[in-house]
């Protein structure tokens, strides 16, 4: 199942990027769902689950974020700070006369949603998040200190290749041994994330080693050969910006200018966490006193860090239990909410 060539459209956000995105209406009464994916992909990864509810009757928008697919792709890092992203999705909305969606998002997608419910909460009806847990603001955005915090909870490093992104030969690396970097991407044994990508100074040295190994059973022959052709022809040197912007400070200073009483999204607003149990680099949603007033859906998956690939029919189940239950309360009445 392919997303339908016809459904694709583009719009001048008020930045001045043009974003490629997917979209259906949705059957009244049932709500629009907006899809934000991460990093390296587009909005190809939630083919199986466009499927699922689009079937059903719920609307539509899966954008091509920026820098991937047919998006625009600007490589100024300060171009990916989270009130422009933002603002780009929000956009698209307006341009389809959606007044408030649910939002959900994947790896850096969580990113995306995390500062919509900052800066745009009046927007949407709730947030859930695969892989990654809600990025509430970090205006000193410290890397050293982020990286042993999370080897503090983790028991290793996590976010050590952040780094290898960030150098200026990455994407010549990365396309040199490229089928390494698909081996590495998408292991057929997650653990060996914790060894050959997570840590400070691995993952370069794993790809120049051209490490190989078999594809999970989730990635066929078919998604390799597309994934290839599209960054191939679209390069990485924007998609490596999502890493960029958090280490050249630009982040740290955008959320800044959230002001506190925002660094949650609204307690009116149900949450969905969908942890990924072998995902070795992401870390577990959060089971903190943060989100005691939120009304919090917790998902575990048996699954490495491609949940949305790997758990199709289950997530989406997940998904509409939750979005029926705890976002629409049984009632599917969409109208009592907007």
């Amino acid at each position: 199942m392919e997303l339908q060539p016809t459904l694709f459209k583009n719009v001048s956000v008020s930045r001045g990027y043009n974003f490629h995105y997917y979209y259906s209406p949705a059957e009244a009464p049932k709500p629009t769902l907006l899809f934000c994916h991460g990093f390296p992909s587009s909005s190809r990864d939630w083919r199986g689950q466009v499927h699922y509810f689009q079937t059903r009757g719920y609307g539509i928008i899966v954008p091509d974020m920026l820098g991937y697919g047919g998006t625009d792709k600007p490589t100024d890092p300060a171009a990916y700070v989270g009130s422009g992203l933002a603002q780009d999705l929000v956009d698209i909305l307006d341009a389809e006369g959606i007044n408030k969606a649910i939002v959900i998002g994947h790896d850096w997608g969580t990113k995306a949603v995390s500062r919509l419910a900052n800066w745009h909460p009046e927007r949407f009806l709730a947030y859930a998040f695969f892989s990654a847990p809600y990025s509430p603001p970090d205006p000193t955005n410290d890397y050293t200190q982020l990286l042993a915090a999370t080897k503090k909870l983790m028991g290793y490093e996590t976010i050590g290749y952040w780094t290898f992104f960030c150098e200026d030969d990455a994407e010549r690396v990365i396309f040199d041994h490229w089928d390494s970097f698909l081996c590495i991407l998408f292991p057929d044994d997650p653990s060996d994330w914790k060894t050959l990508l997570a840590p400070t100074g691995a993952l370069k040295k794993t790809l120049l080693s051209d490490y190989k190994s078999p594809p999970p059973p989730y990635l066929t022959a078919e998604d390799k050969a597309i994934i290839t052709e599209t960054f191939r022809k679209n390069g990485l040197a924007s998609p490596l910006c999502w890493y960029k912007v958090m280490l050249s400070g630009d982040s740290a200073r955008d959320d800044a200018k959230i002001p506190p009483s925002r660094y949650l999204p609204p307690v009116s607003s149900p949450l969905f966490f969908g942890t990924a149990l072998k995902d070795a680099v992401s870390i577990p949603a959060p089971k903190s006193s943060a989100f005691k007033n939120h009304k919090v859906t917790m998902k575990e998956y048996d699954s490495d860090h491609w949940v949305i690939l790997s758990f199709v029919d289950q997530t989406c189940q997940d998904l509409e239990q939750w979005i029926q239950k705890d976002v629409l309360g049984n009632t599917g009445d969409l109208e009592s909410k907007l």
